[in-house]
């Protein structure tokens, strides 16, 4: 097996593999990424069970075959070379020789048939939806999903299609809990691309943001859903991603009714002054005080570990003196996902939860539930 590839290509292609291989599975070969000729160009494919990655690349093909490799060592490997292009060798020992200029690289490989099968997907319906649009409801809802695997269904976010009105051409909306909080996020009109998700399904966060990141760097991909599979491809790659086999609960039973108070405020002022209160947190205390009234928003975090932090920023408010508590990752990452310069935050008394949205957008809202203060 040898070819010739341009540096630059065979990085990115390896770097998007990163996220997905196992790097330090108990089953050795899900370290690696398989590595395999075509005509006039290399497939590079990358699982961990649960996602399964095909992407292809020009190059320059001089002796057929395969191999499989560790993916962050050939990262590693290409990351350090300089010429723009890389001359890479297997010999019968599955021994992989990396040339760039002068530099040499030598490391073993395994043999190619040993790689789980990650299958081709061919022939089933795909719709082209804006990449932008894709990344950006992930990035307004993965960070809601719950890491706690006993309750599998709240790991994963929720993908389902809304129409735009009666019978309007369908959008994009992702939800995501952990219980402790919800981000639910919409695309534009239309943006489904005529994809329509009747009853949802639900796509493990992992998986979700490996979508984001290549999403993010395409004007458009091509989407589908087929055999408990989230689908999506590009000109030159394809991801799959298993579905978690679970309900979703009923998301719109936690958006309160019942209007709270409103405090409208600047996004980066609000941002900076959590984040202050964020130095004195850690596990065991993450409590933010936030005090309303007429005009300020006063900011305290007391940790009898680390030490205590004040802070008081001007808002727009006029409904009287008001005091709840929040755990101040939870407010920091629901405002970080909000584009609008500035943000309202919907605050209601006792453990009645918080609501915080863009002003002027409708299409994204995060809700947050107080803590009780601890004795």
């Amino acid at each position: 097996m040898e070819f010739h590839i341009d540096r630059n290509v065979f990085l990115e292609g390896v770097q998007k593999t990163l996220g997905i291989v196992e790097r330090k599975s108990i089953v050795p070969i899900l370290n690696n990424i398989l590595i395999r000729t075509e005509e006039g160009r290399i497939k590079i494919v990358a699982t961990n069970r649960e996602i399964g990655l095909i992407s292809r690349y020009d190059a320059q093909i001089n002796i057929p075959g395969d191999i499989t490799i560790s993916a962050l060592k050939l990262f590693e490997m290409i990351k350090e070379t300089q010429d723009d292009t890389l001359q890479f060798i297997k010999n019968e020992q599955h021994q992989v020789t990396m040339k760039s200029g002068r530099a040499i690289y030598r490391i073993s490989g395994l043999p190619a048939d040993l790689y789980p099968q990650v299958l081709e997907v061919d022939e089933i319906p795909l719709y082209k939806v804006s990449g932008a649009d894709l990344a950006n409801l992930v990035r307004k809802t993965s960070f809601a999903a719950s890491t706690d695997e006993m309750r599998a269904n709240l790991t994963g976010v929720f993908f389902e299609t809304e129409a735009s009105g009666e019978d309007g051409p369908p959008r994009m909306k992702m939800v995501a809990t952990d219980g402790h909080r919800l981000s639910s996020a919409l695309g534009p009109v239309g943006s489904a691309g005529g994809l329509v998700l009747e009853k949802g399904i639900v796509v493990p966060r992992k998986g979700m943001e490996e979508i984001r990141k290549i999403a993010e760097a395409e004007e458009a991909v091509w989407i589908g859903v087929d055999h408990g599979m989230f689908v999506m491809k590009t000109d030159n790659l394809t991801i799959k991603v298993s579905l978690i086999d679970a309900d979703y609960p009923d998301y719109r039973r936690v958006i309160p009714k019942n209007k709270g108070v409103l405090a409208i405020f600047s996004r980066d002022v609000l941002l900076h002054a959590l984040r202050r209160m964020g130095v004195v947190s850690n596990e065991n205390y993450n409590d933010v005080v936030i005090e309303l009234s007429d005009g300020r928003m006063a900011l305290s975090s007391n940790n009898p570990d680390v030490g205590e932090a004040n802070d008081e920023i001007a808002v727009s408010y006029n409904g009287g003196d008001l005091t709840n508590t929040y755990n101040v990752r939870y407010v920091i990452e629901a405002i970080k996902a909000v584009d609008e310069e500035e943000v309202s935050f919907e605050i209601n008394e006792g453990m009645k939860p918080g609501v915080i949205m863009g002003v002027g957008n409708d299409d994204y809202l995060s809700i947050v539930m107080p803590l009780k203060l601890k004795e």
